[in-house]
């Protein structure tokens, strides 16, 4: 092992014959000795300085972080969600504008090296970038940062804390899911000028589909009064269809006809009709004047099903049931604010 080239002496109390009792180091260096003083009359700290410098020159020289471009790091981790773990496209889509804002920061702050990064000032970007953002969006972007400095110490090999490990973003609180009364949902498919897009809303509001569940629908799917299907996840499912939807159902077939095949073969084809759904979903809804409509989405029409389900008095069991979810803790904690809060009735046995 090479040595550094200086060496160190036993701490001395020099000049004692001036009743002077501070403790000197020696240091040795191209064969010349100086003595500094340690700043104290303390036998034990005198000793620990020398043992600490003694430690010093037998260890092993820290070694220098590699050079590692951060733009050419989340390049490289991008490709490996891709070609390596073959990470859904939408998740590496998000990623990838997760890690670009962060990009972006880290140049506005004249930092292009991996090894700038440290904690601190992580702490700073959330701080300047993420405090005004929801909780979500914060969360997410924290997710997506942990795990890319987490695949760089492993990719690199470097035995470096993840920078981002301790930000933590509080989950945020549930807020009540806003919802279309019966009638809206009726006022919506009155003004949709499109016959599929009419039934289509009604699947979603008045049997609690998903948007993709019911656009995929075939007419070997409805038979018995009821709708068969695969779900979230890859389960099977059967819905009954109420008189409702029944209605909704007949009026459309009988423009349609029951030939087999697609039940919506327009929309059940159509690839980018999620595009600028969101723009006309908005526009149907302020037609019809519901209540929320600048924020309109598909998927309150499903949150409209079982919010008018509870709304009703139907239990919370048969809701958890129709909309399919993993347990009733689930449902209660989206909808729980709907159920009765007048509790003398329920008391009774």
């Amino acid at each position: 092992m090479e040595l550094d080239s200086e060496t160190y002496l036993l701490p001395q109390q020099r000049n004692k014959s001036k009743n002077i009792k501070t403790w000197y180091g020696g240091i040795v260096k191209n064969g010349v000795t100086r003595w500094v003083s340690l700043k104290t009359k303390n036998y034990s700290i005198a000793m620990e300085w020398y043992n600490n410098k003694q430690a010093s020159r037998f260890s092993p020289k820290k070694e220098q972080k590699p050079s590692i471009k951060i733009e050419e790091a989340m390049e490289a981790y991008l490709a490996d969600l891709e070609k390596v773990r073959r990470t859904a496209k939408g998740t590496i889509k998000g990623y990838k504008c997760c890690l670009n804002l962060f990009l972006a920061w880290c140049k506005k702050k004249s930092i292009a090296d991996i090894g700038k990064i440290t904690s601190p000032l992580c702490f700073e970007y959330a701080k300047e970038e993420l405090t005004d953002k929801t909780k979500n969006t914060a969360s997410v972007r924290i997710v997506a940062l942990r795990g890319f400095f987490k695949w760089v110490t492993q990719y690199y090999n470097i035995d470096e804390r993840n920078p981002f490990s301790g930000i933590v973003i509080q989950k945020p609180k549930s807020e009540p899911r806003k919802f279309w009364t019966l009638e809206e949902c009726e006022k919506i498919i009155e003004v949709t000028s499109d016959e599929e897009y009419k039934l289509w809303f009604a699947f979603m509001a008045f049997a609690g589909l998903r948007k993709e569940e019911a656009r995929q629908l075939k007419m070997e799917n409805i038979e018995g009064g009821k709708i068969s299907l695969i779900g979230k996840g890859g389960k099977a499912a059967t819905i009954p269809i109420s008189s409702r939807l029944k209605e909704h159902l007949n009026k459309y077939l009988a423009l349609r006809g029951d030939a087999a095949g697609l039940l919506f073969p327009k929309l059940g084809i159509k690839t980018d009709y999620n595009n600028n759904f969101g723009m006309l979903i908005t526009k149907w809804a302020k037609i019809a004047g519901v209540s929320n409509a600048d924020t309109a989405h598909l998927h309150r029409f499903r949150h409209s099903f079982a919010s008018n389900l509870l709304r009703a008095g139907k239990s919370i069991k048969a809701v958890q049931m129709l909309m399919r979810h993993e347990n009733v803790t689930l449902t209660l904690n989206i909808y729980g604010h709907l159920l009765p809060s007048d509790l003398e009735k329920e008391v009774e046995l």
